[in-house]
């Protein structure tokens, strides 16, 4: 699982919150790094560049259907129920641009919470489904 200092360490790096959940995931799945993946990745960031679905939730609807390809349909169904549940009444809907309300600082007050609950769901949502991460993983 990951902490929000990690999170935070990846997004000094330049990552985008799209980017961070599959560079996390990749490591906590024990996959090798892969560049070209996390940079296709930064096409999700700030709602597809638009405002869009939050880069958060498709980030980690990536990282679902990457790890668990079959039953991804289903995970991320349920990692979206989850997702509205606990922040579109808040924020007024699921976009990054109802999240950030017209104001970035909404970027370093709301989202990384948002960031960190999300990929912490995201990884309860694999190993519910018997994904098997490797030894090294710890939980949070």
């Amino acid at each position: 699982m990951a902490s929000k200092v990690r999170l935070y360490e990846l997004k000094q790096k330049g990552y985008c919150c799209s980017q961070i959940i599959m560079k996390a995931g990749l490591e906590d799945a024990g996959k090798e790094d892969n560049p070209d993946l996390v940079q296709a990745m930064s096409g999700l960031c700030d709602g597809l560049r638009t405002g869009m679905v939050c880069g958060v939730l498709s980030g980690a609807a990536c990282l679902l259907a990457l790890l668990e390809p079959e039953d991804s349909p289903v995970l991320i169904k349920d990692l979206t129920e989850w997702f509205r549940g606990e922040f579109e009444e808040k924020n007024g809907g699921i976009t990054c641009e109802d999240i950030l309300a017209g104001d970035q600082l909404n970027r370093t007050i709301k989202c990384p919470k948002i960031l960190t609950e999300t990929y912490n769901m995201a990884m309860e949502i694999l190993e519910a489904n018997g994904y098997e991460f490797p030894d090294s993983y710890v939980p949070g």
